[in-house]
């Protein structure tokens, strides 16, 4: 999500929050209803400060569960965002050797580009059981033989990590499209 994205929902939940607190306190008897500079909603808050019995309740359980909900969406929004685990390489009494997984992705997209017809790649890698899970979205020359393409593909990417990192690799997914831009050429071998 985009900052500016992130700055708008911040500020409507902030607001929205506010009005949760103020109505709650209003309900309760906690604040006056004039307590917003210049009597701003004034009336609607000497109605629920007025309210009793059952309509009190609903109008405090409301705001009480508007006010947690903005609290939650607050969180998550200025939470940082974790980066996935390292992945370990290996693990020795001198010490252990870890390699980021936007590394492992980057040598993947590279080793892909080297495949004849592929014009760009971005993979992304999870661990699996039998080792790690690679999926590539390549886009190839039009005209390229795209099973013979995406096999080539397989073997450079699967044969590059377990060359360079020593890591298995139990399954690499390629989901392949024609790029469009070159329409104008066909990849002839």
């Amino acid at each position: 999500m985009s900052i500016f994205n992130r700055v708008v929902v911040v500020l409507i939940a902030l607001v929205v929050l506010a009005g949760a607190l103020i109505t709650l306190l209003t309900a309760i008897g906690i604040t006056e209803p004039e307590v917003l500079l210049y009597g701003l909603f004034a009336s609607q808050l000497r109605l629920v400060a007025d309210t009793t019995g059952g309509t009190a309740a609903t109008i405090i359980a409301v705001s009480l569960i508007i006010a947690l909900a903005m609290l939650g969406l607050l969180f998550f929004e200025l939470a940082p965002l974790r980066s996935p685990a390292p992945l370990l390489i290996s693990s020795t009494e001198k010490g252990t050797t870890t390699i980021d997984v936007g590394s492992v992705c980057i040598l993947a997209e590279s080793a892909a580009l080297t495949v004849h017809n592929v014009l760009s790649c971005n993979c992304s890698i999870r661990e699996g059981l039998g080792g790690l899970l690679i999926s590539c979205r390549a886009s190839l020359a039009l005209g390229s033989n795209i099973p013979e393409a995406g096999s080539g593909l397989q073997n450079k990417v699967k044969e590059t990590i377990e060359q360079l990192i020593e890591l298995p690799v139990a399954r690499v997914d390629i989901r392949a499209k024609y790029e469009s831009k070159k329409a104008g050429r066909l990849a002839v071998r």
